[in-house]
This record gives C-alpha cells, sequence and structure tokens, in this order.
C-alpha cells in the first residue's frame, strides 16, 4: 500500500509578505508511521518510508520544529513485515536554519537529532540492525556525521554512538563498521574538530571497540582510528576490544589515537594549550598512558607487539618525550617536570624496564634496551 502526503503548515500574510512551513510524506510497504509538527515559517520537513520496489514496514519517524526555515530529511527503508517496530528516527529541530538527514535501511535501528540554536547541520546514516545515534547541538554552526553499518544478530543495541555539541562551529565525524563499535563525544566551545574512525579502513570490520572524547575548550583536534590494515587473531578481524580515552582541557590541542589489533588501552589527558600527543600501537593487550599539564609538551608513543606498558607525564611546557616499544612485556615510565626536558626511550626484546625523571629545565635522556 502506498501513501502520499503534502501538507502546508499556516500561511502568514503582512508585513513578512508570503511564508509556509512545507511537509512532504511518502509511505510505500505497510504500517509505517510519521508524525510532523511544525510552529514558526518556512520550515520545511520530508519523510520517505519505502520506495517502489524497496517497501519499508513498521518504520516510525517523528519530526519537530520550530522557529525559522529549519530542514528536516528522514528516509527509512527495508524492514521486516510484521516486527512491532523497526527503525525509529526522531528529529526536534528549535531555532533557526538547522539542517537534518537521517538515513535508515535495514531493521532496527534508532536516531534522535535535537538542533537547538542556528544553522548546526547533522547526518546520520545507518545501514544494519540495531545501530543507536544520539545527536544533540546546542549553539551554532556545529557539524556531526554518524555513519554505521554491521548486524549484531539478536544483541541490542548494536554500534552507539553519543555526540553533544556546545558553543560555535565544532566538528564531529563518527564511522563505525561491523558489530558493538562505542563512540561517545562531548565537544564544548569553539571549532574543535573530532574524528572517530572503527574498522572501516578493513573489510572484514572490527568489533568491540570503544572510543570516548572530552573537549573542553577552543580549536582542539582528536582523532582514533581503530581498525587495521589486514585480519588479525583467532576472530579474523582488524581490530577487536580495543578502549581510547581522550581529555582536552584548554585551547589548540591535538590527540591521535591508532590502535591495530586486539585489546589495546590508551588514555591521554591534555590540560593547557599547544599540546601533542600521538600513540600508535600495534599487536596485542597493550597499554599507553599521558598526562599532559602545561603547554607545548609533546609526547609520541609506538608499541609494536604484546602487553607493553607505558606511561608519560609531563608537567610544565616545552617538553619532548619519545617512547618506542617492540617485542613484548617491556615497561617505561617518563617523568618530567619543568621546562624543555627532552627523553628518548627505545625498548627492543622481551621484559625490559625503565624509568626517567626529569625536573627542572634543560635535561636530555636516551634510553635504549
Amino acid at each position: 500500500m502506498k501513501k502520499v502526503i503534502f501538507c502546508l503548515g499556516t500561511l502568514l500574510i503582512g508585513s513578512l509578505g508570503f511564508a509556509q512551513n512545507n511537509s512532504s510524506v511518502s509511505q510505500v510497504g505497510n504500517n509505517n508511521d510519521a508524525s510532523v509538527v511544525h510552529s514558526g515559517i518556512q520550515n520545511v520537513s520530508t519523510v520517505i518510508q519505502g520506495i517502489d520496489g524497496d517497501e519499508a514496514y513498521s518504520n516510525k519517524a517523528i519530526i519537530t520544529q520550530s522557529s525559522h526555515r529549519n530542514e528536516s530529511t528522514v528516509k527509512q527503508f527495508d524492514g521486516r513485515e510484521g516486527e512491532n517496530e523497526n527503525n525509529l528516527a526522531t528529529v526536534t529541530q528549535t531555532g533557526y536554519d538547522h539542517v537534518s538527514m537521517v538515513e535508515q535501511l535495514d531493521d532496527d535501528n534508532i536516531a534522535e537529532v535535537s538542533q537547538r540554536g542556528r544553522r548546526s547541520n547533522s547526518d546520520i546514516y545507518q545501514n544494519g540492525s540495531s545501530n543507536f545515534s544520539y545527536i544533540d547541538q546546542v549553539g551554532s554552526l556545529h557539524t556531526s556525521v554518524i555513519n554505521q553499518s554491521g548486524d549484531a544478530g539478536e544483541i541490542e543495541p548494536n554500534n552507539e554512538t553519543y555526540v553533544y555539541q556546545s558553543g560555535k562551529a565544532n566538528n564531529s565525524i563518527v564511522y563505525q563498521d561491523n558489530t558493538l563499535n562505542f563512540a561517545d563525544v562531548y565537544q564544548r566551545g569553539v571549532v574543535n574538530e573530532s574524528e572517530v574512525q572503527q574498522a572501516t579502513i578493513n573489510p572484514t570490520g572490527g568489533t568491540e571497540n570503544h572510543a570516548e572524547i572530552y573537549q573542553w575548550g577552543d580549536f582542539n583536534t582528536t582523532r582514533v582510528i581503530q581498525a587495521g590494515q589486514y585480519p588479525q587473531g583467532r576472530l579474523g578481524l582488524g581490530s577487536y576490544y580495543n578502549e581510547s580515552f581522550q581529555t582536552q582541557i584548554g585551547d589548540y590541542n591535538e590527540a591521535l589515537v591508532r590502535q591495530e589489533g586486539s585489546g589495546h588501552l590508551v588514555v591521554q589527558e591534555q590540560f593547557g594549550n599547544g599540546n601533542r600527543v600521538d600513540d600508535f600501537q600495534k599487536g596485542a593487550s597493550q597499554e599507553s598512558q599521558v598526562l599532559q599539564d602545561g603547554d607545548y609538551n609533546v609526547s609520541e608513543t609506538l608499541q609494536n607487539g604484546w602487553d607493553h606498558y607505558s606511561d608519560v607525564g609531563q608537567l610544565g611546557s616545552g617538553n619532548d618525550s619519545n617512547v618506542y616499544q617492540t617485542g613484548g612485556e617491556n615497561h617505561s615510565t617518563v617523568i618530567q617536570d619543568g621546562m624543555s626536558n627532552a627523553s628518548i626511550v627505545s625498548q627492543m626484546g622481551n621484559s625490559n624496564a625503565n624509568t626517567v625523571s626529569q625536573t627542572g629545565n634543560g635535561n636530555s635522556s636516551m634510553v635504549t634496551q
């Protein structure tokens, strides 16, 4: 059964001239439900639930728009006839000139979007089963993109993403491929950038990767890649069971994480301005912790093998740490307290351990094991 509904909202004729709200709902299939509520002027909404040759079943779309010139599009396709509820999309726009796109393919996906303020953009694409996305934008000029694919069978939810943006012109991108990945992004301030890729570059995908990003300040950048170039491990997956936690409080900080393999953990904390941290983990069960409290500190850690541990603490300004670990079960601790200290640690082989402590200014250390 096909239903096509066109609705024109309240017409306002006066000093503002001619203005209208415009809603279009097209349904092809059975038991689909669409609700559109407008208040304000020049709001536009489009709901497409199935098309000829690609029917939709038991989908639900809820769009609420207030104020002026907001635009929302929801597309829902596929589905299994007879299910109580299939895909669900809820979009709420309050303010001016927001744009939201939600596209859901297959079954039991849930997307929620809330936009308050002015001129923010959100895009959610879900292909698979039981994926969950949530975007909350407060302020102006934000951009958020979520792309989820995969099917976890009877497990719900499958991939999960939460994005909160407050302030102005923050940008978030999340890609999740395969099953049971989790991403949580919090941005507060101006022009913060974050990107999460969970097994998008490996055709075999990845599972149960976890990434959390917290940015409070201006012009901060984070990037997390939890993906392998080639299948690894018993499960034949490129990246799985990895965890990444990034915190940035300040301005112009940069934090990078790349995890290939399984069971890795990275914790990066930046307090201050202009700090940079880069962690690259390959193999299995690596752990890296970095604390930067000050300005313009740099930390780079590369771990390749299994069961390595690295802990870097930088207190002050202009400190530089480089840790390289290969083999297995190496342990490194570097503490820099002061200004312009430099440390290089290289551990090759198995079961090496070192501790570097630098207090003061202009100290230099090189350790090779």
